[in-house]
């Protein structure tokens, strides 16, 4: 089991490297990621974007042997494009300076991008760095589905169990987030938690362990689970919380990196490879861990 991002970068300095398309290869936050996967043994870079600004970009590093191939474009709609083109033939898609809604447009059309007919999520994945021991954290979905219903959240589910199989969690052990713990009749997210709790129970979703709804404190703190009395094989334990909405899993992520300092990435799943679409404010270090969380989804 991988418990922390140090031990995934030396896990996939194993497998050898892994292309990495950036779109928008002119982003130096970008490069700086791809430039360190490659000093770690696991990346290198297929930078897409305005040769030129690229080129500038790339002087201010002592050597370029971290870059593959420079695909030239000018307009995002064209940097979009042929990176998800590029990635097609081998490697995980990093968002660099291009706007998020062009490279999705291309992500997600139907003829040439890449949907699989699954839901698509957004994973982060924290590094909990509590007394209680170090060990990698899931959340989802705090970036592409708004308000999702009980289908959608079940497929989220699934999409961050698999990832959570990929780093070693044989079975994950899955929190419904929600503001209590009890069933609520005024408060939809619990009817939701405990429905596809139930689906758990009777083997309709496998490989993991469901319970909710859950509280925060009770999810991830033993402490909490058993002053209030909660019998249960993932209060206190949880390796995945999915949040009830997009604000509750923004709110918190941003909470997490900001207030807490956690390390932490997050990629987006259920697309034939595994994509980036990091937030304009993330450091390079976020991007570094993305990718490694990215290259492992694919490759294992």
């Amino acid at each position: 089991m991988i418990n922390s991002f140090e031990e995934l970068f030396s896990h996939l300095k194993e497998k050898g490297r892994e292309n990495i398309v950036v779109a928008g290869g002119e982003d130096i936050e970008a490069v700086k990621a791809v430039r360190k996967s490659y000093d770690y043994g696991f990346g290198r870079g297929i930078l897409v974007g305005d040769r030129e600004k690229i080129e500038d970009v790339l002087s201010q590093f002592s050597d370029k042997d971290f870059v593959e191939d420079v695909v030239h474009a000018v307009t995002d709609e064209e940097k979009s494009s042929f990176a998800v083109q590029r990635v097609q033939k081998g490697g995980v898609l990093l968002k660099g300076q291009v706007k998020t809604s062009k490279l999705l447009k291309e992500v997600l059309d139907k003829e040439n991008g890449l949907r699989t007919g699954s839901i698509i999520s957004d994973v982060f994945v924290f590094e909990d760095q509590r007394e209680e021991g170090q060990k990698l954290v899931l959340m989802s979905d705090g970036g592409v589905n708004i308000k999702p219903d009980i289908k959608t959240l079940i497929s989220i589910v699934k999409n961050a169990v698999r990832l959570a199989h990929k780093l070693g969690k044989e079975n994950p052990l899955v929190a419904m987030l929600a503001a209590v713990e009890v069933v609520n009749p005024d408060m939809e997210e619990t009817i939701a938690a405990a429905l596809i709790s139930q689906m758990n129970k009777r083997r309709q979703i496998k490989s993991c362990t469901i319970d909710g709804p859950l509280a925060l404190d009770n999810a991830i703190s033993q402490y909490a689970a058993k002053k209030k009395g909660i019998k249960s094989a993932v209060a206190g334990i949880a390796d995945i919380l999915i949040v009830p909405n997009i604000a509750a899993g923004n709110i918190f992520g941003k909470a997490l990196t900001y207030y807490a300092n956690f390390k932490n990435g997050h990629i987006i799943v259920g697309t034939k490879v595994p994509v980036m679409i990091p937030s304009r404010a993330d450091t390079s270090d976020v991007k570094f861990n993305s990718i490694a969380l990215a290259i492992v989804s694919k490759n294992e």
